[in-house]
């Protein structure tokens, strides 16, 4: 389970998740010289988007599919149509980078977001039940997003795309031991509302089970209308008004206007460069990507890899530990800790400038010399829940997406709106909210990304869970660092997010950084302790990292994706 204080980047409070994204070693490895998708989790999902790619659709297309049918299994869960969507896209033709942004808006009339009740994490597992509130849920941009893809790189119809997910929610699927738990721990919410309560409950009023097959009728209605009629249906029609007035009998101040207004953000990815490869990552106004590309900076300026590879090196691993730390501290800390910082260090941090090496290098000397907010120099004597898609198609062109309910199990909020899913994210995020103008983007950490050698794409890849930030680095490291695939990147221990459970008591010292139960060995954990940065065990904290390589001699695909317990992710190519 997910402990008090965890900084978790893209599910902060990511708990009986974990059973459906379970991590049970990578995928077997599939090279193929035409297509491919991989994705965290849906196996059914991932087959249904390399059937669209069979049927002349491009990566973007595949993409889209895939997530929404992953959706479906999920059953709103863990990701949902009205959660959020990010995509780097590589476009074969013109040889460019594109960056979408279809994150939540924050609703026009919530003024005042700071007032919105959160979750106490001092109640600990406690702390994740709260009263539900129609001012925690944002405006989704997920179904706005997978319309401007299939707009703008798709080669097939928009409805077409629904195909795999109509059949998903129509003929439905079997339903598994992280299904059934999920709903057993958010069972009260699930049936505080009669249409709720009917998606999760059989004819005879029986909550599903583990093997029964779960269809979702109302799920399938809505998809239909939004593949023939587009995403109006959502965010302009009857959809949107039944929406609007669900969430303002629990207080919301949403209105249809907030739907009807959204629109997609194409802007610059950002960019950098590591060891000779081009490095793209979802850019501003998220934060992921810039703290992803100021991450690589940093490890590259440290050396990481001279001292070995982090899964074989305590004094790699420290290092590693402290360079992943500075992004987060801004994303997190917001305008106030970046202020402090730039003050400390002398620079202007602004996202166009913390991807600068020269910034980096005035971070890196902060960090050695022990004066940067939290991190550590050796001491004496010793260093989700959400989704993930990559695909390539025949053309050459690369997705790399991301897509989030960004909340846990369904959240607070107990509505379901025509088979949608409706999440309470704005519960966590209050103080994000108060720092930009209402009605506008809120800042996302995804950190779906390409790399580039010599103009050519190599790697497509994304990433979700509490560690995401940190397993992005490290399967990057371990592809052009090391030579290694995707498949035996992600074979690699898995690094995790930060637990504040070292800290004394006034809040001092390191946190602790996350790793998976029994990837180090004692010794090895012992060694990084040694230097003064503790680790704590624990399968919670871990990220889950996806990719698809292109072999540059060979041109074949190697892709690798995560086994998870219910909804296993893999890669499959044609």
């Amino acid at each position: 389970m997910n402990h008090p204080g965890r900084i978790t980047p893209l599910t902060p409070f990511a708990a009986l998740a974990t059973l459906a994204l379970a991590a049970c070693g990578p995928a077997p490895e599939t090279p193929t010289p035409r297509g491919m998708v991989t994705g965290t989790t849906g196996a059914q999902a991932i087959e249904g988007g390399v059937e669209v790619l069979k049927a002349g659709g491009s990566a973007a297309d595949a993409a889209m599919s895939t997530a929404l049918t992953q959706i479906c299994m999920a059953a709103g869960s863990w990701v949902s149509y009205a959660g959020l969507m990010t995509m780097v896209y590589y476009d074969a033709e013109s040889g460019e980078v594109h960056n979408m942004n279809a994150a939540y808006n924050t609703v026009a009339a919530e003024t005042d977001p700071l007032t919105i009740p959160g979750i106490d994490l001092s109640a600990g597992f406690g702390g994740f039940e709260a009263e539900p509130n129609g001012r925690t849920v944002l405006v989704p941009g997920f179904m706005k997003g997978v319309e401007a893809a299939n707009e703008r790189f798709g080669k097939l119809p928009f409805r077409d795309l629904f195909a795999p997910a109509i059949a998903c929610a129509e003929d439905g699927f079997e339903y598994q031991e992280g299904n059934a738990a999920q709903y057993a721990y958010r069972e009260q919410v699930l049936s505080r509302l009669p249409e709720t309560k009917a998606v999760f409950t059989k004819a005879d009023g029986s909550p599903y089970q583990a093997g029964d097959m779960f269809t979702q009728p109302a799920l399938a209605r809505t998809l239909r209308m939004v593949a023939e009629q587009g995403t109006d249906y959502m965010y302009r029609g009857p959809w949107a008004e039944k929406l609007v007035e669900l969430v303002g009998d629990i207080g919301g101040r949403m209105t249809v206007e907030d739907l009807a207004s959204y629109e997609v953000i194409w802007s610059e990815p950002a960019r950098g460069s590591y060891h000779g490869f081009d490095l793209y990552a979802h850019g501003s106004p998220a934060e992921g990507g810039i703290g992803l590309i100021e991450a690589m900076n940093l490890a590259e300026l440290a050396g990481v890899s001279e001292y070995g590879h982090y899964g074989d090196s305590p004094e790699a691993l420290f290092w590693l530990t402290q360079i992943s730390r500075p992004g987060l501290t801004f994303a997190i800390g917001g305008k106030e800790a970046a202020d402090g910082i730039a003050a400390m260090i002398g620079a202007d941090l602004t996202h166009e400038t913390r991807v600068e090496k020269e910034t980096s290098a005035k971070l890196w000397g902060a960090i050695q010399d022990g004066s940067f907010p939290g991190v550590v120099v050796p001491e004496d004597g010793a260093a989700p829940h959400s989704d993930a898609v990559v695909a390539i198609d025949q053309w050459g062109n690369i997705a790399a997406v991301v897509h989030s309910i960004n909340t846990v199990s369904w959240g607070t909020t107990g509505i379901f709106v025509d088979g949608i899913s409706i999440p309470d994210s704005g519960i966590f995020q209050q103080g994000m909210m108060a720092q930009i103008e209402p009605g506008t983007r809120l800042p996302d950490p995804t950190n779906p990304g390409l790399v580039l050698r010599d103009g050519k794409p190599f790697m497509g890849f994304s990433s979700i869970g509490s560690g995401l930030h940190q397993r992005t680095i490290g399967g990057l490291i371990s592809v052009l660092d090391f030579g290694l695939t995707p498949s035996e990147a992600v074979d690699k221990p898995a690094l995790g997010s930060f637990s504040f459970s070292a800290l004394a008591e006034d809040g001092s010292g390191p946190a602790a950084q996350g790793v998976g139960v029994g990837d180090y060995p004692a010794e090895f954990i012992a060694e990084v302790e040694a230097m003064g940065q503790p680790i704590d065990e624990d399968d919670a904290t871990r990220g889950y990292w996806i990719a698809i390589m292109i072999d540059p001699e060979s041109g074949e695909l190697h892709g690798a994706s995560i086994r998870g317990l219910a909804l296993g992710g893999r890669a499959v190519g044609y």
